[in-house]
């Protein structure tokens, strides 16, 4: 009986090796290959030239030929957009046009390739170096890296189903330290054929992560040939002079006894028009004058009370936001809307 059971055990091991090597025996082509057959095979994937998805007010465009465009904004206000390409990342935000270097652009330029390529390692053939099975409890995944820059990358892809699990972008800033993020893909929905991930997670290790569901999934629109490089966007217009700003409503919102209004007004905005901290200004919204304070920077929320006009940075963004914390604005809410004129100048 004991015999029996060694022999038993021994023919396991033999069997589990055996399957072991046969799967990490796979070329990084053959890899590729079954990868880009689990989403749909290559025929089909052939016939999608563009396609876009939507993350909130986040709007991702992919082409074919690997262009990656990126809006931030809902019709007609788009105040962002990132156009990616092989050589270059470039921004538009509030109509302030840089170009993005170091790893920030490395991590677009490697997201840019991966999308485009429907979420398959198709645009990296020829510079992944297979770098062994490993486990991740019951999962086995094949490991594949390569570098872009000063950019590590590891692609882990499913050794059963051969779809992309997981991206992890590794490196070294000068003011962060070492740098690992980590992006798990959800499970795959399929459109014409062609399967992509319905959801990602995002995580910096230190940082709390976020699930980033995508919805809005669209194929093969009619986009203008120029509009995966064109930077234009719609945040309004802004006349700057001394001690004056004219600007637009981005959009608004009431809550909890507070007005907040996104304004088209940038850091650069301000101090050009030579706004300073406790400055007193007058806000015009229609025919509505209103006395409000400024502030360099956001304030502490223990500040914040009833009876607070403020005008300050936003701190989940690059413009100013105007805050009104009072229910008598209630019904001024009820008259706002996207792109209305507003004014401030100093009293």
């Amino acid at each position: 009986m004991r015999k029996s059971c060694i022999a038993n055990l021994l023919l396991f091991l033999f069997i589990s090796t055996s399957l072991l090597h046969s799967q990490s025996a796979l070329s990084v082509n053959e890899i590729i290959e079954k990868n880009i057959q689990a989403v749909g095979g290559k025929e089909n994937l052939e016939q999608i030239k563009n396609y876009s998805f939507k993350f909130g007010t986040t709007t991702y465009y992919m082409s074919r030929d690997g262009w990656m465009k990126i809006t931030e904004g809902s019709d007609p206000i788009i105040t962002e957009a990132v156009v990616v390409d092989k050589d270059n990342v470039r921004r538009n935000c509030f109509n302030k046009i840089s170009e993005i270097r170091g790893l920030q652009k490395s991590v677009y330029q490697c997201l840019a390739q991966l999308r485009c390529g429907l979420f398959t390692l198709d645009n990296f053939r020829d510079r992944l170096e297979f770098n062994g099975l490993k486990s991740f409890g019951p999962e086995k995944l094949y490991m594949l890296i390569t570098k872009m820059a000063e950019l590590d990358i590891e692609f882990y892809v499913d050794s059963q189903r051969f779809t992309l699990k997981r991206v992890v972008f590794k490196s070294f800033d000068p003011d962060q330290g070492k740098v690992e993020v980590n992006h798990d893909i959800g499970s795959y929905q399929e459109i014409n054929g062609v399967k992509i991930p319905s959801s990602w997670y995002g995580s910096q290790v230190g940082i709390r992560g976020k699930t980033y569901e995508i919805s809005g999934l669209k194929i093969n629109q009619a986009l203008d040939k120029a509009f995966f490089s064109c930077l234009e966007i719609n945040a309004g217009e802004v006349k700057i002079d001394k001690g004056e700003l004219n600007g637009n409503i981005i959009e608004s919102n009431f809550s909890r006894n507070m007005l907040q209004i996104m304004t088209n007004w940038t850091e650069d905005c301000t101090k050009r028009a030579g706004f300073k901290s406790g400055d007193k200004l007058i806000l015009r919204m229609g025919d509505t004058d209103i006395e409000i304070d400024f502030t360099e920077t956001f304030p502490e929320r223990s500040s914040l009370g009833p009876g607070s006009k403020l005008l300050t940075p936003n701190p989940r963004g690059e413009n100013f936001l105007i805050l009104l914390i009072s229910p008598e604005y209630e019904p001024l809410y009820e008259k706002l809307e996207a792109l209305l004129p507003i004014r401030v100048r100093k009293k």
